[in-house]
């Protein structure tokens, strides 16, 4: 009888390690989850985005934000950003200027998280998000600037298969503002600020395939509308779609994904693609350590 309880009890043992641990949500490259990180904890996170290619010439552009996050409640989180940008354009003039810089600092941002209600079960899970910032490059045409940003955020989210398949999608609105200085004539220079408001929609699915990873996709429609402030008129749109991958080793997670742009809009001549604002594809890596 003895040697029965033994068996069953190291049975019990090896069916319990078989089954999967509670899937925390995944990390998706553009599209925010409703989590937010726990109260005392802190993650230092690199992301690294590559943009490539527009109708003609050439178009090379990289982003990079160091992160710093600290869940400071259950539902409250905050975190810091230090942006670097590096770019190479060359033969798209009139629209964009011959730049070739390597690694500058860019701007600083800073991020705050609230949660609403949790993810799991049956709840939905919805975060709201506000990210002031200030940039002295452009991000699209590699430019020198002094632009400020207010980008606002909607984050909702559902669990599915006991909170192993993960949906989500944002809502969000980032009114720009952007302070210029034209030299007119020696010794005039004039001054003026420019307005524009960015709209994205974006979502993503991913899935707890196995122990530590997941694979899913994400897609985003992104439009832009100049001087907002006196009415909306969207000047273009672009959609992009692509695949995801996300690893979770604990304190350490990487995720990958792919965003190559299936259409937009007004489109470049041969093309059924926009490339003022948006670029052919985009490429974003995300490292992470929790502390």
């Amino acid at each position: 009888m003895h040697l029965r309880l033994r068996a069953a009890f190291a049975g019990a043992i090896v069916c319990a390690s078989s089954v999967p641990a509670h899937a925390e949500a995944p990390d998706f490259g553009y599209v925010y989850t409703a989590e937010t990180e726990a109260p005392g904890e802190t993650e230092l996170a690199l992301w690294a985005t590559d943009r490539r290619g527009k109708g003609a010439g050439h178009y090379d552009a990289q982003d990079y934000k160091l992160e710093i996050e600290h869940g400071f409640t259950d539902r409250f989180a905050a975190s810091v950003y230090a942006q670097f940008a590096s770019h190479d354009v060359h033969g798209l003039a009139p629209e964009f200027h011959d730049v070739s810089r390597r690694l500058a600092f860019q701007g600083v941002s800073a991020e705050f998280k609230y949660n609403i209600a949790k993810a799991g079960g049956r709840r939905v899970g919805l975060t709201v998000y506000a990210e002031p910032g200030w940039s002295r490059i452009s991000k699209t045409t590699g430019d020198k600037a002094d632009e400020y940003e207010l980008e606002l955020k909607a984050i909702v989210q559902k669990n599915f298969a006991h909170d192993r398949l993960v949906w989500a999608t944002n809502l969000t609105l980032e009114p720009e503002w952007e302070r210029e200085h034209e030299t007119i004539a020696p010794g005039i220079v004039t001054s003026g600020t420019e307005t524009e408001l960015g709209v994205e929609i974006s979502s993503g699915l991913s899935y707890n395939v196995a122990r530590h990873w997941w694979v899913g996709a994400e897609g985003r429609y992104h439009s832009v509308y100049p001087d907002w402030t006196h009415g909306l008129h969207r000047e273009n749109y672009a959609v992009y779609a692509g695949p995801t991958v996300h690893y979770d080793g604990g304190e350490w997670s990487v995720t990958a994904t792919w965003q190559p742009q299936l259409f937009g809009g007004p489109s470049a001549t041969g093309s059924s693609l926009e490339f003022d604002d948006h670029e052919k594809r985009e490429f974003r890596l995300k490292l992470s350590k929790e502390f």
